[in-house]
């Protein structure tokens, strides 16, 4: 919608508000969204929903005037600003906002075959821990032959298998285990988790180990504290030693590791601790596990089972480690998925029995390997019967698909319960004796995390906002989905879902820096061998790169000149983002002569390898050396604050998984009165989801693209002013997306601490009747308006020095064409 159609009345979903460090939190839980505001923001929010259809963005800004005692250009900005945030987000609209009853899950989407499949190869084990869910350990079933394992991840791979769990007993225990690995993950192509003690690596296991493919096949292992007397009161004595030791075994043989805790009353003090641990392990996350009240643990009764209030507290504390040592909680990550999940999809129920199942030992199926053995969630015996079967006739597998929240009463007035799933069924299930809609004893764990992440997003945004550059609209800090897709949060197949399910919490890693990974790799690929038009063919000049190598100008991915539109001076310092070969820093290096600097940052080795190889060849041809590449990514950008004269980027801002950092590092490395010329990509409307996550559309610069209207307000929200496209042409379009490159320019000016008026005045010189700035000061054309020290400082520097006469103070003039402060007037 256009966001200030004057007289159009507005509405919002009506939401649930909550407040945390002065950030209010707005959430439509039917949907589900929510938003993050500021106070102002959330007053405009309340004023349209007060009495729904009888507020307009005239009264808005009427009201917003009145009570922010500010004029009512600065009011129309502001409101104008918070409209078009929401209606990006989803959060206004121009007609009645109704949600629909919710049928329940498998009214909306129905599973397609077999996602990921759990196998317990053996229920035998090397350990007897008194927590085992499955009472496994010495001298228990061994499991079935290879070959008849074989046979059902075959079966299963044709139902669509993508991800393997391997579990046990203790999985390694089989010597056939590692060819059981290769045939899934080399032969079938699939992802392969493998869960472990990590006690039972003979020195042949490890030789088969190294063999394995890396990326495919991933490891989770038990730990149960930080502390050996902890963990081998579980485990037995040595099984903390022997853990430590095979875990750093994977670890430094590069194969990605996940440690997992099962929550306790008698490691709880410890958790903390363990994120630390497990950064010194060199593990990739650490992961805590809530337990199930079945197995030993349920028949001991022996304290296994904290307090919920406890584990609360505890995960929090746990959570604040594991960002101190900057290692990913799983548990955080996986909630994080759904929250900054994509805008309207709704989490309902787990995936077991709905795209998941696990084969026992014995050869029963199951819903999932932490309900394994359970009598009255048997599925089928494959002794008797194939997976398929199972999936078209059990009425273990019906009866799950077609349970629903909606069918949970416990949680339907929760306005988190779309992004709680309703909770964990299976905890559900064991904690009533076999009720998958009865309250699951750990949702106010999930609801702690939602709020966390939540609140989390909400103060990081608020913190990033730019105070120094004088635009203080009541902006939204963050939108649900900001940057999910973008960042690998969500698969962008099943984002367009209506529905998903929660996945089971016994595994939650190994779904990270999916498109970073794609764009690395593609341009990587691309500085090897150069690829025919992957952004919008562009060329330039051949005298201003008759300097500059072939391999260079064979490798230029750009889609526009910033670097000539820049106008770039002698003596400036430039910087070029994602500068791949080189192009855009060695023309810069002919501009600024040898008083000047030109720097690139760019985060593919192949491309830098290039860039840096050329260089001599440039000083040669040049005869000088101002030419420096750096390895870095966009979102922190490797330059120090304030020392450069002019940023560019040809084509790669829509490669970041986070926009709004990168024009904040922007700002930040730019000289006062600095500026930036980006060249890039954006779209007609918001790329959808499935497209988001197509990595070879992500390597061509298109589907990462923000909307003109997007990038602009992100430029102006960073602090930047006087933007104008200079440049816009069309590029393609992707299943009826319009896809255009544009060349923007803006420029930086830091406002001091204090507004000081000395009796400056301001004359708009037309040719408009009149002119309002990024501040909302507004001038008539030819009428002197008094402005303090900081506007008269920007007012005459470009862009907008044409534009103004400025009067000194007590300065009288019959003429105001062609005049600034200082200058000799006509």
């Amino acid at each position: 919608m256009t966001a200030l159609e004057a007289h159009q009345p507005l509405y919002v979903p009506p939401l649930d508000w909550f407040t945390e460090d002065g950030v209010h939190y707005g959430i439509d839980g039917a949907a589900p969204n929510w938003v993050a505001l500021d106070g102002r923001g959330r007053a405009l929010v309340e004023r349209i929903a007060t009495v729904p259809g009888a507020v307009t963005a005239a009264d808005l800004v009427t009201w917003y005037a009145s009570a922010e005692r500010c004029e009512a250009a600065k009011a129309l900005i502001h409101v104008h600003d918070l409209l078009a945030g929401l209606a990006r987000a989803g959060m206004l609209s121009q007609d009645p906002v109704s949600h629909p009853s919710y049928p329940g899950r498998l009214a909306l989407s129905a599973p397609d075959g077999l996602a990921e499949l759990w196998l317990q190869i053996n229920n035998a084990c090397n350990l007897s821990c008194t927590h085992c869910l499955v009472s496994s350990g010495p001298g228990e079933a061994e499991g079935p032959p290879a070959d008849w394992l074989v046979q059902q991840i075959d079966a299963a791979a044709q139902l669509g298998l993508e991800r393997l769990y391997v579990t046990g007993g203790e999985p390694f225990l089989r010597r056939d285990l590692v060819d059981l690995l290769r045939h899934a993950a080399a032969t079938l192509g699939l992802d392969v988790i493998v869960l472990t003690n990590a006690t039972a690596f003979s020195a042949g296991v490890r030789r088969q180990l190294v063999e394995l493919d890396r990326e495919q096949v991933k490891f989770q292992v038990s730990l149960d504290g930080t502390q050996a007397a902890t963990h081998d009161r579980f485990r037995g004595l040595g099984a903390f030693a022997q853990a430590l030791d095979g875990i750093r075994f994977l670890t430094e043989h590069d194969f990605d590791v996940s440690i997992t805790t099962v929550v306790t009353t008698h490691n709880l003090a410890e958790l903390p601790e363990a994120p630390a641990l497990t950064r010194d392990l060199g593990a990739a996350s650490y992961h805590l596990m809530w337990m199930h009240k079945r197995g030993r643990a349920a028949a001991s009764a022996n304290g296994f089972f904290p307090d919920v209030a406890d584990i609360v507290r505890v995960t929090m504390e746990t959570a604040d480690a594991a960002e101190a040592s900057g290692v990913p909680l799983d548990n955080v990550e996986a909630v994080k998925r759904r929250v900054n999940g994509v805008p309207g999809v709704k989490y309902d129920f787990g995936n077991a029995g709905w795209d998941s199942l696990c084969i026992f030992h014995d050869g029963k199926v199951y819903p999932s390997a932490a309900l394994a053995g359970e009598p009255a969630l048997v599925c089928g015996d494959l002794t008797q019967s194939d997976l398929r079967t199972m999936l078209a006739v059990s009425p273990v597998v019906h009866g799950l698909r077609a349970a629903s929240i909606a069918c949970k009463a416990v949680v339907h007035d929760d306005p988190l319960r779309f992004l709680t799933g309703g909770g964990d069924w299976e905890h559900a299930w064991c904690f009533s004796g076999g009720d998958p809609f009865a309250p699951d004893p750990y949702y106010p764990v999930t609801q702690a995390l939602i709020r966390r992440v939540m609140t989390t997003l909400g103060r990081e945004k608020r913190d990033r906002l730019n105070h120094r550059s004088g635009y203080d609209a009541p902006v939204v800090l963050h939108a649900m989905g900001e940057g999910a897709i973008a960042c690998g949060t969500a698969d962008g197949a099943l984002a367009e879902r209506p529905v998903l399910p929660l996945h089971s919490n016994c595994v939650l890693s190994f779904d990270v820096d999916k498109p970073r990974r794609a764009v690395r790799e593609y341009y990587g690929a691309a500085a090897e061998s150069p690829k025919a038009d992957l952004c919008c063919p562009t060329s330039y000049d051949r005298s201003m790169t008759d300097h500059i190598p072939q391999d260079v100008l064979d490798r230029f991915y750009g889609c526009g000149s910033p670097v000539t539109r820049a106008a770039v001076q002698l003596g400036e310092m430039m910087l070029d983002l994602g500068s791949g070969a080189g192009i855009d820093v060695f023309i810069a290096a002919k501009l600024v002569g040898a008083g000047g600097r030109a720097i690139g940052i760019d985060m593919t080795d192949e491309m830098l390898s290039v860039a840096n190889s050329c260089r001599p060849a440039v000083a040669t041809n040049l005869g000088y050396d101002v030419v420096e590449f750096r390895k870095g990514f966009l979102e922190a950008i490797p330059v120090e604050s304030g020392t450069v004269d002019v940023v560019t980027s040809n084509c790669v801002v829509n490669l970041s998984p986070d926009k709004p950092r990168v024009f904040a590092e922007v700002w930040r490395v730019l000289a006062d009165h600095g500026r930036l010329v980006i060249s890039d990509i954006v779209s007609d409307r918001p790329v959808p989801p499935h497209l988001r996550v197509n990595p070879k559309l992500w390597g061509e610069c298109l589907v990462g693209a923000l909307t003109e209207e997007q990038f602009m307000a992100e430029l102006e929200r960073a602090g930047f002013y006087g933007l104008t496209v200079q440049e816009k042409s069309f590029w393609k379009e992707v299943e009826g997306y319009a896809f255009s490159s544009v060349t923007v320019a803006g420029y930086k000016f830091e406002k001091m601490d204090g507004c000081v008026f000395q009796g400056h005045r301001a004359v708009y010189l037309g040719p408009g009747k009149i002119f309002v700035d990024e501040e909302g000061h507004q001038f008539m054309r030819n009428e002197p308006y008094e402005v303090c020290t900081d506007t008269v400082a920007k007012l005459q520097r470009p862009p907008y020095a044409d534009m103004f006469a400025l009067l000194a103070p007590h300065e009288d003039r019959v003429s105001y064409a062609c005049c600034t402060v200082g200058a000799d007037c006509c």
